[in-house]
């Protein structure tokens, strides 16, 4: 019970806004990549179910499941830059929270890897809306390299609280991603 009201103390305390797709930092490219992922409940929750879920996997899937995420994260940050345009992407990342919510509450393992297979997708609307908001006064590499890097952070964060909690755990950060992602739904 007490890690329950950690983890949502943290959540409260690192999210001062609950959407971090508000337009722009003007910070220092290192500071404002490295606070982005920290800026919104929507990012949050998101790479915490990444790794939590690949440590409900264990195994090769506790490092390959954030390596297909970032991957597929960096793809999407790329179609940003190439200006290609992706139309509703603050809906897909509510959606995303939708599908990662079920998924991290789905404990056959097997169903689990295929459902991955299926929803990592949304990484790259993540990785899209990431590059969408680098400061046009900074450095986009230092910007994005550094963002990547508190998401793996955060990433292994959700990937500790998989391996060192419960069912129970699991069930409430499931419950979060899903009032969550059709919060945003029904706002959006």
């Amino acid at each position: 019970m007490r890690i329950k009201n950690w983890l949502i103390a943290a959540l409260l305390l690192v999210s001062p806004s609950l959407y971090a797709h508000t337009g722009g930092h003007a910070e220092l490219s290192l500071m404002s990549g490295l606070l982005h992922p920290l800026t919104g409940i929507d990012h949050l929750l998101v790479l915490l179910a990444v790794g939590l879920i690949g440590a409900k996997q264990g195994g090769k899937a506790m490092f390959a499941f954030p390596a297909v995420f970032f991957a597929l994260m960096a793809v999407g940050a790329l179609l940003n830059a190439v200006a290609v345009q992706i139309p509703f992407v603050e809906s897909l990342i509510a959606l995303s929270l939708v599908a990662f919510g079920l998924l991290s509450s789905i404990s056959q393992k097997q169903r689990s890897k295929m459902f991955f297979l299926g929803v990592s997708f949304f990484a790259v609307f993540h990785g899209y809306a990431h590059a969408a908001e680098i400061p046009a006064d900074s450095s986009a590499a230092l910007y994005f390299s550094s963002l990547m890097l508190m998401s793996l952070v955060i990433c292994v964060g959700g990937c500790v609280i998989g391996l060192t909690t419960g069912k129970r755990i699991n069930y409430l950060f499931s419950l979060v991603c899903l009032s969550s992602g059709v919060y945003y739904l029904a706002a959006g």
